[in-house]
């Protein structure tokens, strides 16, 4: 039988998430508290265990409404970020059979209609899934293989980042933060700036909260690290460790230094630190289209040639309540994006 642990069940999410195989901090206990502080919804972890293998899927979970506010049911959705299932052990095609039918029987006895989740590019998730809803390419992500060679990690890079990293060597240096208060806030500036910039939707701001939070996790680790020239902070990112993951989560540019594109020295710096503290996997994400001539991703493209499948999994579970909050909700079709999932929610 599947186990539910709520958010109030710290330590039994923290010690199934722990004793997989591979995970991210996506799926920490301290990432899905974050969410719930920041009304996305209620974290609930699903867990299938047996002698021989675990398995984790850990989800928002939240309320479905009609036009007069009534709650009438539930959906599950992933954290923002890469999430998915995780895993201990070896699963066969008889335990991902198992684990559908109660998966299925769960969210039908809670009112759960529909189920989306964002995949992980770098953890095998779409062998478990696949029978029970569908798994759908998105975009394409990049990594940095940190177990091989810092030789051979810089042969991937693009020949006129080579020269442009050298120079801003050269001409400014890399600032690892200690989290003071006047760091974060300057990163925030500097974030904000760039956000602005590009019109960005506005849940890509964040609370002063959610930065503080991110610093006191135990589960993970959050780095603040600037470049700066003659002076002045002109670029900054959050990178997250996380077992042997290191994820390249936010960062920004002052506009007036975009030219000389100081972002390239951060990843470089974060390269050459994490294959010295010996993780496995820098994944630098995608772009912020599905594009590959997407700028943001011909950017990351410039460092490795290693692409990775960004997957989504969409799983409507009562399709007869799921089209009819489709059809009540949805009042303009002519605006509607008919790729968005679940579709009441475009």
């Amino acid at each position: 039988m599947l186990k539910i642990i709520d958010i109030s069940q710290k330590e039994q999410w923290k010690k199934y998430v722990s004793q997989c195989d591979d995970f991210d901090f996506y799926h920490t206990w301290d990432y899905n508290k974050i969410s719930k502080d920041n009304n996305e919804g209620e974290p609930e972890l699903i867990v299938k265990q047996d002698e021989d293998y675990l398995i984790v899927f850990p989800f928002l979970k939240r309320k479905v409404t009609n036009l007069n506010g009534e709650i009438i049911a539930f959906d599950y959705t992933s954290a923002y970020g890469y999430v998915g299932p995780i895993f201990k052990g070896k699963i066969t095609e008889q335990h991902c059979l198992s684990f559908r039918s109660q998966f299925q029987e769960h969210c039908n006895n809670n009112n759960i209609i529909s189920v989306f989740s964002r995949l992980h590019p770098t953890i095998h998730q779409g062998f478990l899934l696949k029978k029970i809803g569908d798994v759908i390419k998105n975009s394409n992500t990049i990594q940095i293989d940190l177990k091989q060679s810092l030789e051979e990690q810089r042969k991937h890079y693009r020949k006129s980042n080579k020269s442009e990293i050298n120079k801003l060597r050269k001409n400014s240096k890399v600032i690892w933060s200690d989290h003071k208060e006047e760091d974060i806030e300057e990163f925030i500036e500097i974030y904000e700036e760039t956000m602005k910039r590009v019109n960005a939707h506005e849940r890509y701001f964040f609370s002063k909260e959610y930065y503080s939070t991110l610093f006191k996790s135990e589960d993970f680790k959050t780095r603040l690290v600037f470049v700066e020239m003659d002076g002045v902070r002109i670029a900054a990112a959050l990178f997250i460790f996380c077992k042997n993951i290191i994820q390249y989560h936010l960062a920004g540019t002052r506009s007036d230094y975009m030219k000389i594109t100081p972002m390239k020295l951060l990843l470089d710096e974060i390269r050459l630190y994490g294959t010295q503290k010996g993780y496995d996997c820098f994944h630098l994400g995608g772009g912020t289209t599905s594009s590959d001539q997407d700028p943001l991703f011909r950017f990351k493209r410039g460092f490795s040639k290693i692409q990775c499948e960004f997957n989504t999994f969409n799983y409507v579970v009562n399709e007869e309540v799921y089209y009819k909050l489709t059809e009540k909700l949805i009042s303009d079709k002519s605006q509607l994006d008919s790729n968005f999932f679940p579709l009441y929610r475009a």
